[in-house]
């Protein structure tokens, strides 16, 4: 592999366990139960998802970044680097996520942005809680979806 290969994936595993606190900070959060802490519930929860989204984005960025050598730099470029990592590039890649984990992170890529556009008081436990509830399940899909794609990556380098 090359040197600035194995730092790509030295990055990538670095942000994989990051991502796993964020996950363990949500996870607590979301058992509190005291109604005096409610709106601190809400903004950290909300927070801790952005953070989580955020993460993911940084992945793809090293990723389009050394592999592909193209980083979107559109006012739409959250939106395009999430399709660029759903799609194979011949003779460079195969695609980093596939169609199921696409959809399921633009749920985490459209609350980024309706947090980003909101003020925290605007923010609804009803739309953070499934995302809550998923994230978990998320980060296991995406963590397996860099592993077989730092293999195949590596695989491909090396012959």
């Amino acid at each position: 592999m090359t040197p600035r290969l194995a730092l790509m994936e030295s990055r990538i595993r670095k942000e994989l366990v990051q991502l796993g606190r964020l996950e363990d900070e949500l996870r607590l959060m979301a058992k509190v139960k005291d109604a005096k802490l409610n709106v601190f519930r809400l903004r950290a929860c909300a927070s801790i998802l952005h953070d989580f989204y955020s993460g993911i984005e940084k992945v793809f960025v090293s990723i389009a970044r050394e592999i592909d050598g193209v980083v979107p730099k559109s006012d739409g470029w959250h939106r395009e680097i999430l399709e660029q990592m759903a799609l194979e590039i011949p003779s460079k890649r195969p695609a980093v996520i596939d169609r199921e984990l696409a959809r399921e992170l633009e749920r985490y890529l459209s609350f980024r942005h309706r947090f980003r556009h909101l003020y925290g008081y605007e923010l609804e436990w009803s739309r953070l809680e499934p995302l809550i509830e998923g994230l978990g399940d998320t980060l296991q899909l995406f963590d397996n979806a860099l592993d077989r794609f730092l293999t195949v990556v590596s695989d491909i380098v090396d012959e």
